[in-house]
């Protein structure tokens, strides 16, 4: 259970991290190319970045869908933030929605999502205590 905690704990954190990356980006990549921190704006990164972030979600969710809770309620917002990810490299839908802000979006979704997976788990342990 432990484990199930930090990879939440972890996917929360960086999910997060990667809404407030996409949030800023506009304003930092300036910046961050002065500095020398460019490489943080390459969608090379970015694109790791949110494989790595969608993959740790899904192990997380569903191992707590297996081992716990067996709701999907988590799985369905990662599903709606992985969606908000493809859809924001669409060119004909980023022509009228910022990129950014749909990758924001996305973020937020997928740190809300291991947040109620968090919250679901507890739960469950909380409840089988109590049997």
């Amino acid at each position: 259970m432990k484990v199930q905690n930090l990879m939440d704990k972890i996917g929360m954190a960086a999910s997060s991290i990667c809404a407030l990356h996409c949030a800023l980006a506009p304003v930092l990549v300036t910046v961050a190319s002065l500095i020398g921190l460019g490489y943080f704006f390459e969608e090379k990164f970015e694109t790791n970045f949110i494989m790595a972030t969608l993959g740790l979600a899904f192990i997380s969710f569903a191992w707590a869908f297996y081992k716990n809770h067996q709701q999907l309620k988590p799985i369905y917002l990662l599903l709606f933030g992985g969606s908000l990810f493809y859809i924001a490299h669409i060119d004909s839908v980023t022509t009228h929605l910022p990129e950014s802000v749909l990758m924001a979006l996305g973020g937020l979704s997928i740190s809300v999502s291991h947040f109620i997976n968090l919250k679901l788990c507890r739960q469950y342990r909380q409840s089988d205590d109590r049997d």
